[in-house]
Formats: C-alpha cells, sequence, structure tokens
C-alpha cells in the first residue's frame, strides 16, 4: 500500500512538474526588462492598456473570486492601494481563471469593496505571459516600464498563524518609488493555483 503511495506521488509530481513547465514556457516578462504591453477589460468594461500607466509605478497582482488566500489578502491589498493612490503607484487586480465568470467576479468584487480595477484575462494569456502560478501572485513594475519584483504579498506563507515579519510588496514599491533596487526581488508565492483554460 505504502509502495502505491509513493508511486502516486511521484506521478502525481511529475504531472504537476510537467504542467507547470508547459505554461512557464510562454513566460515572457523578465527581470529588468521592459513588460510587454497588453490590454484587457476591467468588470464594467473599461479597457486598460499596461502602457497608460508609464511614468508611474504599477503593481499588478493576479486575483480570485474564490480563492481563500485572496480573501485572506483582501485587506492587505486595499491597504495598499490606499497608502499609495496618491504617490504614482496603480493598483490592477487580474482574474486569469476560466471557472470563474464576469458576473461572479464583478459581484465577488463588489461584496468585498475591492478599491482597484479587476482585468478580464480571458483564457489566460496575460497570466501565461507573466508566469503566474497562484492568486494572489504580485508583480511590481517600475516608471520605466521594467519589472522589478515578482512574488508573494509579505511572508506570512501558507498558515494563517504565520507572523508577517517581511512586506514584500509595499518594500518593492517603495523600492520603485526612490528608485532603489529592491531587496528581495523574487520571493515565492502562496495561494490558490490559477485555472487556467488549456
Amino acid at each position: 500500500m505504502r509502495k502505491a503511495f509513493v508511486v502516486w506521488f511521484l506521478v502525481l509530481g511529475i504531472s504537476a512538474s510537467l504542467w507547470a513547465q508547459n505554461f512557464l514556457d510562454k513566460k515572457v516578462v523578465k527581470f529588468g526588462e521592459t513588460v510587454p504591453d497588453f490590454e484587457l477589460e476591467d468588470t464594467t468594461g473599461t479597457k486598460h492598456r499596461l502602457s497608460q500607466y508609464r511614468g508611474q509605478v504599477v503593481m499588478i497582482h493576479f486575483w480570485s473570486a474564490t480563492c481563500p488566500f485572496v480573501v485572506r489578502y483582501d485587506g492587505r491589498l486595499k491597504e495598499i492601494t490606499n497608502d499609495y493612490r496618491d504617490r504614482e503607484v496603480v493598483v490592477l487586480g487580474i482574474d486569469s481563471n476560466s471557472n470563474e465568470t464576469v458576473d461572479q467576479i464583478r459581484d465577488v468584487a463588489g461584496s468585498r469593496a475591492v478599491n482597484y480595477p479587476i482585468l478580464i484575462d480571458p483564457k489566460n494569456q496575460v497570466a501565461d505571459q507573466f508566469g503566474a502560478i497562484a492568486t494572489p501572485h504580485v508583480y511590481v513594475v517600475d516608471r520605466q516600464g521594467q519589472l522589478i519584483y515578482e512574488g508573494a504579498v509579505d511572508d506570512q506563507g501558507w498558515s494563517e498563524l504565520g507572523q508577517v515579519s517581511q512586506t514584500y510588496a509595499r518594500d518593492a514599491l517603495e523600492a520603485a518609488l526612490a528608485g532603489t533596487p529592491v531587496s528581495h526581488p523574487e520571493t515565492n508565492t502562496v495561494g490558490c493555483a490559477v485555472k487556467r483554460a488549456f
């Protein structure tokens, strides 16, 4: 029985690795390089182009209407939006989950009083370009349009009981605004897998 479990676990791990490699092969967003422009509509039908925010710092995070990790981080993400709104920082949520409808996303975002636009990413094309793995998964783009941070909001980790000692997203925003290097440019994100359409 134990041997069968080990075999099943190895097959599952290999399958997950191959699945991840399949979409990570499409990743084109790289550190220190200009992020390719994209255009997505938000839940109201308003179009947003990344290039329209050039000259400002942009924090993108991949969002979900159903992921409990996004629920956990909702308050922190809204606080970041409020704290940096007048400091030339734009926060954009992107929902790339194939199992969530626009109506559902709009309703949930409204009920949670989300204070930044949620963009809809049909067929997860933008998620693939960024190599987004989970929700939330944060990317910070500087004033010149270059990627300077990718990873978690902070270091709380998988457990809700984890203590936060590093506020990675805020630290990256502060570095971008100051024009200084990010101390932790890449961290491991935690959350729900982006539900891709294949």
